[in-house]
């Protein structure tokens, strides 16, 4: 029974994993201002085959919810930014059965992040300036993720952590592949696989230099990360812009 508890909490652990960090669509947008101040939004669209296996599991969950677990999911990360300094304006709708749409301004990215980060400093956005440029970087690794499990504490829920990067750390991909295929079935591999976060920024003049995504216009540029990759975090996940 401990093991079919354990393998079940596992199920619900990365499925929402999935669904909130790659979800197979999700994009998020960041408009930034001279003073580094800007608008977020996020448009997060979950597969049927994702509510799925929530819904055929959810009745074996210890408590009766009622609204669903993904539902709780946006509404716990919503109250997280009401908890900031740095978000106002925030906003969020539920479109149809399957979409969700947040938004919010915020006074400063990187305040917004520490915040987030339990008022602690964070190392995966940065923005810095030097002479006109400014230059906003994304790293991410296996050092750095824990700051990751604080702006989202849903990564480091114990049902999850085991099946995170950095227990996984040396697995290849077909591994990581062939477990999920065990856990959840042969559409949980391609799932994952096709599963992209998108994050599009828009800068308050025009583009300079890039590393890595692809220009959409001349103020605009889209990074997508594919989610295995940032399941297994084989390699650091890297990209700036600079304008």
């Amino acid at each position: 029974m401990m093991c079919k508890r354990i393998r079940l909490m596992f199920l619900i652990g990365l499925v929402m994993t999935m669904a909130l960090l790659g979800g197979c669509v999700m994009q998020q947008g960041l408009s930034m201002s001279n003073s580094r101040s800007g608008w977020a939004t996020t448009d997060l669209y979950v597969y049927d085959f994702f509510l799925t296996v929530l819904e055929d599991f959810e009745p074996f969950t210890p408590e009766e919810r009622e609204i669903s677990i993904m539902d709780a999911s946006v509404e716990d990360f919503v109250t997280q930014l009401h908890g900031t300094n740095s978000a106002t304006n925030i906003a969020s709708s539920k479109i149809g059965d399957n979409g969700y749409f947040i938004d919010f301004t915020y006074s400063s990215l990187e305040d917004l992040l520490s915040d987030l980060n339990k008022r602690e400093p964070q190392s995966i956005v940065t923005v810095r300036t030097k002479g006109k440029d400014t230059t906003l970087r994304f790293y991410l690794d296996l050092e750095n993720y824990p700051q990751l499990t604080r702006i989202i504490p849903f990564l480091a829920d114990e049902n999850f952590e085991t099946f995170g990067p950095l227990y996984n750390e040396g697995m290849s991909e077909a591994e990581y592949l062939d477990m999920i295929s065990y856990i959840l079935g042969e559409d949980g591999p391609p799932s994952i696989t096709n599963s992209v976060i998108s994050l599009r920024l828009t800068t308050p003049s025009s583009i300079k230099s890039q590393n890595g995504g692809i220009r959409e216009s001349s103020n605009s540029i889209r990074f997508d990360i594919p989610l295995i990759e940032f399941l297994l975090l084989a390699e650091p996940i890297e990209f700036s812009a600079t304008w």
